[in-house]
């Protein structure tokens, strides 16, 4: 059985796209075939012949232009079509309807359904799903509770501690939270936005308040890391427990600016939940494997 993820190309600053070939790489380690099918690479379809190839056209003058990046240090092969024969496509949640035309569905919610493309949602009625976090659940569409789909990369190469002085001041990240309205001091803030994960590193060394308008982004985590206190800005009407239903995924982060006495006294909890994730990373895609062959009825 081939696992082929629909994908854009590798980028560093998209978490999204990170966990999407991650996820593939990870199958390929543990001894499953993962597959990536770039995100704008048409299907041909031999009812309209001229229309496959007119937009095949295109998506090779396209990939000549900019490519389909890769991370050299992830095996993460490209699916060619005839892979789709026999194959279960995992799409994220922002994909419309089925534009591989798979037979065998997965829909992985790495955020809210409609949050990321307008509020489109288009999903068929016996597709499999997996959520990210439990905060992205949606039981309009996942009837099974424990389909959890967690990866992680931690960057511990790059995101730690190594400032052990006395910190100050603030940075802030905007990311998915652009569009709302900044409610603490920018003068002497520092948004990380657009930085490398170096830079952001050493902001994050340097000052002791990371404020987040994205609520959902691992560079609280990374923050977190660097012994820099993450505050997320909370959205309106929506509790704590509602952000986040998992308490261990509260662990070291303040929701608003009156809780970081809970980031700090849970900090010691957080750096534990680090230590255990590399190995709750392989056995949340082993769980998706067997959930898989179990709904498709796939024997090994």
């Amino acid at each position: 059985m081939k696992y082929i993820i629909l994908s854009p190309g590798y980028d560093d600053d998209s978490g999204g796209i990170v966990v999407l070939h991650q996820f593939c790489d990870r199958l390929n380690q543990l001894g499953y075939q993962g597959l990536l099918w770039p995100i704008f690479k048409p299907v041909f379809d031999s009812k309209h012949p001229l229309k496959s190839l007119y937009l095949f056209f295109r998506y090779f003058r396209k990939t000549l232009k900019y490519g389909y990046a890769l991370n050299p240090k992830l095996k993460t092969p490209v699916a060619a079509n005839q892979d789709l024969e026999d194959s279960i496509v995992i799409y994220p949640e922002i994909i419309v309807g089925n534009p591989l035309n798979a037979k065998r569905v997965v829909r992985w919610l790495l955020h809210k359904p409609g949050f990321n493309n307008g509020g489109k949602i288009d999903f068929g009625k016996d597709d499999l799903f997996f959520y990210y976090d439990k905060a992205f659940d949606d039981s309009r569409f996942n009837s099974h509770p424990d389909n959890l789909l967690h990866i992680i990369s931690q960057r511990k190469d790059v995101y730690k501690i190594i400032n052990n002085e006395k910190r100050k001041g603030t940075c802030y990240l905007l990311r998915k939270g652009n569009k709302r309205p900044i409610v603490h001091d920018t003068t002497d803030s520092i948004l990380i936005d657009g930085m490398s994960h170096e830079e952001t590193a050493k902001v994050f060394n340097q000052t002791e308040f990371c404020i987040s308008y994205d609520t959902y982004t691992m560079y609280t985590v990374y923050a977190a890391m660097c012994g820099c206190i993450p505050i997320i800005i909370p959205e309106e009407g929506v509790s704590k427990e509602e952000w986040q239903p998992t308490e261990e995924n509260r662990y070291g982060m303040a929701y608003g600016f009156d809780d970081t006495n809970y980031s700090t006294s849970t900090r010691e909890l957080f750096l534990e939940k680090l230590e255990r994730q590399e190995q709750e990373s392989n056995q949340s895609v082993q769980h998706f494997v067997e959930k898989c062959n179990a709904y498709w009825k796939i024997k090994n």
